[in-house]
């Protein structure tokens, strides 16, 4: 796998900002550990938000422990279906966890958001916190495109419930867009007929597409998520992991400013 150069950091960062990027959790955590007096900078205890440091020059501990601004890593993966989006199980599964360690990815990458574990396709992998808080956090409303084999032909007064919204257990889901993609080719590769969907949400609740079809009687055969936020699932493979080109660097940081100043994503 080709190396990922970590990226510069920046000269300097507000404190919120700079705990999130040393790992410790989103930005969002990050305030509360600074409100619990759990932050110190240089031997100080710190619980303003808008203090600055710079990487380097500025001590900043956590709990006592020193923290160091990591080179930033970012890579996309093709999780396959049986495999849990988590770094541990107590019943021994196999977890993303494996695969993470098969390519040597440096430690603190996670996956930022998460699949069932019957469901396969695009995780954006990185230890860079701002990312994984835009890409996951509700309030941002980050799109995410799935593909959806079914078993049968989806009417048209069902996709338009699928775009009005459905109920699901104790809540409501809609999905943002729905379009009916063809059937699935029987052949020696696909025994199993079915029909494809693409929808898209802006939201993503556990198992959330699985419980909007089941709704109305769908019964969802294979599920595979292919683009999440600006980066998008492409050629990899089962189970393959890929560092992103520059321009999808590019395209989640550019998603990063423009939720910092409260800017639509395109």
């Amino acid at each position: 796998m080709a190396d990922n150069a970590p990226q510069k950091p920046e000269n300097k960062l507000r404190i919120n900002r700079y705990l999130a990027k040393c790992g410790i959790g989103s930005r969002r955590e990050a305030e509360k550990f600074i409100s619990s007096g759990r932050v110190t900078v240089n031997g100080q205890l710190c619980m303003e938000f808008s203090v600055t440091v710079q990487s380097g020059v500025d001590k900043v501990t956590l709990d006592g422990k020193l923290l160091v601004l990591p080179g930033l890593y970012y890579y996309k993966c093709y999780k396959p279906a049986g495999i849990l989006t988590t770094h541990d199980d107590p019943f021994f599964r196999r977890t993303i966890r494996e695969m993470i360690r098969r390519e040597h990815i440096p430690d603190g990458v996670t996956a930022a958001g998460r699949l069932d574990l019957d469901s396969e396709g695009l995780l954006v992998l990185t230890n860079d916190g701002d990312v994984i808080q835009r890409l996951t956090h509700p309030s941002f409303g980050v799109r995410k495109t799935y593909r959806v084999l079914i078993e049968r032909w989806p009417m048209e007064s069902d996709l338009r419930k699928l775009l009005s919204g459905v109920k699901c257990n104790e809540y409501m889901a809609k999905a943002e867009e729905v379009r009916r993609m063809g059937p699935q080719p029987r052949d020696g590769e696909n025994p199993s007929h079915g029909y494809w969907l693409e929808i898209v949400l802006s939201e993503g609740k556990k198992r959330e597409i699985r419980e909007m079809l089941a709704s109305l009687r769908y019964n969802v055969m294979r599920l595979v998520r292919i683009k999440h936020g600006p980066i998008e699932l492409g050629t990899i493979q089962p189970g393959e992991i890929k560092v992103l080109e520059e321009w999808e660097e590019n395209a989640l940081r550019k998603l990063v400013d423009a939720k910092t100043r409260n800017v639509p994503e395109p």
